[in-house]
C-alpha cells in the first residue's frame, strides 16, 4: 500500500517539538521504561492529521481538529504529541499523551501499511465512544481501523469498512442530550 500522510505545516512541526523538549528538559516524559527521557533521546514521527466527528456522525462531517504524533526512543513509541490551532489559528502544543493509546496506535499505523491500495492516512477520534482509529481515506472507499483500546464490539488492529465500524460504534454510544437538557452542566 502506499500511504499517503499530508506534511503538517512546519509551525505544528515546532510547536510539537519545542513542548516535547520543554517537558523532556524537566523531567515531564515519564513511562514504565524511561524515567525521565533526556530532549536528545526523543524524535518526533509519523505525523498524521487528526479529525472528530460525534458517534453517529458520517464521516463527510469530521472536522480536522490536531495534528498528532508518535514519539519515539528508539524505535519505540512511548508518547503521543498533539499540536492545535489557538483563537489567532497559530499552531500551538496542545499535550503529550502516555496512555494506552500510544502503543494503539502505533499498531494501527503498522497495520494500516499492510492494506492493498492507496490511501491518504488520518486518525479519528470520536470521544462519545473513546474510539481512536486509523482512517485510509480513498476517493473509492474509507476503511478505519481502530487503536488499542477499542469500543466494545470491535477489534483493535481489524480493518473495517468505515460504514461497517461506524455503525457498530453508534450503537454503543451514549445517547444525545436534548437541548434543554441541563445535566450536561453549564
Amino acid at each position: 500500500m502506499t500511504l499517503q500522510s499530508p506534511q503538517p505545516p512546519e509551525q505544528s512541526r515546532e510547536a510539537a517539538e519545542a513542548g516535547l523538549r520543554l517537558l523532556a528538559g524537566l523531567g515531564r516524559v515519564r513511562t514504565e521504561t524511561l524515567l525521565p527521557a533526556a530532549p536528545d533521546e526523543l524524535r518526533l514521527a509519523d505525523p498524521v492529521l487528526m479529525y472528530t466527528v460525534g458517534p453517529a456522525g458520517p464521516l463527510a462531517d469530521a472536522e480536522p481538529v490536531a495534528w498528532r504524533y508518535l514519539v519515539r526512543h528508539g524505535s519505540d513509541a512511548v508518547a503521543l504529541a498533539e499540536t492545535v490551532r489557538d483563537a489567532s489559528g497559530e499552531h500551538v502544543f496542545s499535550q503529550l499523551g502516555y496512555g494506552p493509546f500510544v502503543a494503539g496506535t502505533a499498531a494501527a499505523l503498522a497495520a494500516a501499511s499492510g492494506h492493498p491500495g492507496d490511501a491518504e492516512v488520518r486518525l479519528l477520534h470520536i470521544p462519545a465512544v473513546h474510539l481512536i482509529a486509523v482512517w485510509l481515506h480513498t476517493e473509492a472507499a474509507d476503511a478505519l481501523i481502530p487503536a488499542a483500546p477499542a469500543p466494545p464490539g470491535t477489534e483493535a488492529g481489524r480493518t473495517y469498512p468505515a460504514d461497517e465500524l461506524l455503525g457498530l460504534v453508534a450503537q454503543s454510544a451514549p445517547p444525545a442530550l436534548a437541548p434543554d437538557d441541563d445535566r450536561g452542566g453549564g
